[in-house]
């Protein structure tokens, strides 16, 4: 049997995943069990809440065949992933765990704080691992992107210009680097699945569109699904 756990920041996130299962649930109930944890917005809760429930299915001797982290995301990339795209992010950063200096910025490891090779990361990013060849075919289909991971979501162009200048990302989130640290260490089989709401830069609600994003999160949680029948 498959155990899969599905994981999101906020209510109307997670029940796009509800919604995608309802629809299958009859033709891969045989061979699949799916879970679902809302985790709460951002890094500590994340942390808490996803490791304590890997711990009680590893005690239950029923571990997790594959977490996914699901949500919205803000895109630095807009044409690459225009709103309502896409993604799964193979490479997240923590982008606001460092200090601030007369000079501006300096990450932990940058500062030599921390090793940017000590486990689980590799060069300062936290990388998603080699699935087992079943769940790499399902996933094959979408663009890959690197995120970077926030607690104060971005919202001036100093700060995006700052964080593409160290990290490089094309995906926002508040939680997905938690995610990744958690599995990394954990030895789950893991990925991270984002669809845009919005363009990273100065805040404008008016200009995000978040039922778009939640319809393609549902669809693409739909597709993942059909997949195991």
């Amino acid at each position: 049997m498959i155990r899969i756990l599905f994981t999101a920041a906020e209510q109307e996130e997670i029940a796009c995943a509800q919604q995608a299962l309802r629809v299958y649930e009859s033709r891969i109930a045989s061979k699949v069990q799916v879970d679902f944890l809302l985790t709460g917005i951002g890094t500590t809760s994340t942390c808490y809440k996803l490791t304590k429930k890997l711990a009680e299915a590893e005690a239950e001797g029923n571990k997790y065949s594959l977490a996914i982290n699901i949500g919205i995301a803000g895109s630095y990339d807009i044409e690459l992933f225009p709103v309502g795209s896409v993604s799964i992010v193979d490479k997240e950063y923590f982008g606001d765990i460092g200090f601030q200096t007369g000079s501006g910025f300096v990450s932990l490891f940058d500062s030599a704080a921390l090793d940017s090779n000590l486990f689980p990361y590799t060069d300062g990013a936290l990388n998603s691992v080699k699935l087992p060849e079943y769940f790499e075919e399902l996933i094959k289909s979408y663009k890959r992107a690197t995120g970077v991971t926030v607690q104060t979501v971005t919202g001036t162009e100093e700060t995006r210009g700052r964080l593409i200048q160290h990290y490089g990302p094309q995906i926002e989130s508040m939680e997905g680097a938690a995610f990744f640290y958690v599995c990394l260490n954990e030895h789950v089989n893991f990925f991270e699945l984002r669809t845009v709401s919005n363009e990273v830069g100065v805040r404008d609600r008016s200009q995000w569109n978040t039922p778009i994003a939640l319809h393609a999160l549902t669809e693409a949680c739909k597709d993942f699904l059909s997949k195991m029948e």
